[in-house]
């Protein structure tokens, strides 16, 4: 599935926050035993949309692949936590990933990292989780927009503003992926 979109941070005056990562998507294998002639419907996900100031990441999509009648969902990831800069100690939470279904193995991503208010001059974003196929969107510790997830499934890291430096967007995250393989 897809990956959730890191959170964003909206800026206050000496203030400091880091948005939350997005979760990784839900993954499935399948082995069906087809005849010649046999319909395939495949949907992949998009990844999640990055958080905007303030706000919370958008949820990945579910990758669907179906064939004899059985749908197979890799789910979609939910995105990170947002919110604004903060003087006392603040957590905004990661997303937690959802399990796939009807595959014959069923898998859930990876967590997105908390996003953490330390100070008023010192906060880090959390980082996108991973996925099979590679990186979610890093932790950053600076005033930086999240970045956007890497691997196909992954997450977008949270968004960090330090001491009302200004805003900080989340990093989208990473679209799905399915791979459909013939033994013969």
């Amino acid at each position: 599935g897809g990956g959730g979109g890191g959170g964003g941070i909206t800026a206050a005056a000496s203030r400091s926050a880091g948005g939350g990562g997005g979760a990784s998507g839900g993954s499935a294998e399948k082995t069906f035993t087809v005849a010649p002639g046999t319909t395939f419907t495949y949907s992949v996900a998009s990844g999640g949309v990055a958080g905007a100031a303030g706000a919370a990441g958008g949820a990945g999509g579910a990758s669907t692949f179906t064939a004899d009648n059985t749908t197979v969902t890799a789910s979609g990831a939910p995105g990170g936590g947002g919110g604004a800069a903060a003087a006392e100690v603040r957590f905004l939470g990661g997303g937690v990933p959802a399990v796939a279904i009807n595959g014959d193995v069923n898998g859930s991503g990876a967590s997105g990292g908390t996003g953490l208010s330390l100070s008023n001059t010192a906060a880090v974003s959390g980082s996108g989780g991973s996925s099979i196929f590679g990186g979610g969107g890093a932790a950053r510790a600076s005033q930086i927009d999240g970045d956007d997830g890497i691997g196909r499934g992954s997450g977008g890291g949270g968004g960090c503003s330090i001491s009302g430096s200004g805003d900080a967007l989340g990093g989208a995250g990473a679209g799905g992926v399915i791979i459909v393989e013939e033994f013969a």
